[in-house]
């Protein structure tokens, strides 16, 4: 669902594709998956390393079929390349691995506060059940196709996780029925559950958005919380910084792969399907981790795209309160709901 080529406008050009399949995939896993794991292996290599995700350059070296090439970089996979001659790859870089430590904290916190099922929608190459100390207890279930999942189940064959977590494959497309398949799996929507969707929303249209959320809620216990990204505005060919033909038309698949998303504020968004939400931005992420500010996402610009990093939580219902105090002080007894919905 969030394949760059299978969203790509019929009408593409053959420079497009090429440039963004400059070397054979894997049958059916989508570009967008194998590039955020690119970018995850190319920031594991640095020095000042936000995180360490050992086996993201697995899922390139696969992909590829080669190892690291000349200077011992990554080889260049798509619009992937660790060289440093792409404008556009050094912003798209900086995006997807400066969202990873936002999603990594969410996730320890919220079940350091006691919850135990996580599901992940469009898990992509996701490895956090593996590279995270998540607690005993917890299940992590991971949706997405078939063939993304044989494919990063084939990489991690013989790979221990760090964690004691259980992990539960949900081998499904979204646009079917994954709430089925999800309940088949064993989720328990009786538990308060962590719900990630990184790099999805901007892929779908303000229904496909709507509908999605409304899934999530319908299976969301109360205390569930949610964490996402998506985009102010659709991106457009001037947000871009292009570097050569290349640069441009993997730019131009990018922009006609963005559907916008929901389409408003992320408060106002999950408002209407009951959640508190809250939400900071890429720029903000990255000057809290010490990185400059991607060209992608420059303040500076009139009408600046920007990336929202948004959390929310699943208001516990009030109970056991003193029904003489005024409405305006009643609280949860469980009252994590506002910790929850922060990003911090």
């Amino acid at each position: 669902m969030n394949d760059l080529t299978a969203a790509a406008s019929p009408a593409g050009s053959r420079q497009a594709r090429e440039g963004v399949r400059a070397t054979a995939l894997p049958t059916g896993v989508g570009i967008t998956a194998l590039i955020t794991a690119y970018a995850r292996a190319q920031e594991s290599r640095r020095r000042d390393a936000l995180f360490v995700d050992p086996l993201a350059e697995s899922f390139v070296v696969s992909a590829v079929g080669t190892a690291a090439g000349t200077g011992n970089a990554l080889p260049r996979l798509g619009p992937a390349r660790d060289d440093g001659s792409s404008a556009l790859w050094t912003s798209l870089c900086a995006y997807l691995a400066g969202r990873t430590p936002f999603y990594d904290r969410y996730l320890e916190r919220a079940l350091g506060n006691g919850r135990r099922q996580v599901v992940m929608l469009g898990a992509g190459l996701d490895t956090r059940a593996f590279r995270l100390p998540l607690a005993t207890g917890t299940t992590v279930y991971e949706v997405d196709t078939p063939a993304v999942l044989d494919f990063k189940a084939g990489v991690l064959a013989g790979h221990e996780p760090a964690s004691a977590a259980e992990r539960v494959l949900v081998a499904i497309d979204l646009r079917e029925d994954w709430v089925g398949a999800l309940r088949q799996a064993g989720f328990d929507s009786g538990r308060p559950t962590v719900w990630l969707v990184e790099g999805l929303l901007m892929y779908l249209t303000a229904p496909q958005a709507d509908a999605l959320m409304a899934a999530i809620t319908s299976i969301s216990a109360p205390g569930s919380v949610f964490a996402a990204e998506y985009l102010n505005r659709r991106s457009r060919m001037d947000d871009v910084p292009i570097s050569d033909s290349g640069d441009r038309a993997v730019a131009e698949l990018l922009t006609s792969s963005d559907r916008g998303g929901p389409g408003v504020e992320p408060e106002a968004w999950l408002s209407r399907h009951g959640w508190v939400a809250r939400r900071s931005d890429l720029v903000e992420e990255l000057a809290a981790l010490g990185r400059p500010v991607p060209a992608l996402f420059d303040p500076e610009r009139s009408d600046p795209l920007r990336s929202w990093l948004i959390t929310a939580a699943l208001p516990v219902p009030v109970r056991d309160v003193d029904e003489d105090a005024p409405m305006q002080t009643r609280r949860p007894v469980d009252s994590e709901v506002d910790s929850s919905a922060t990003p911090e």
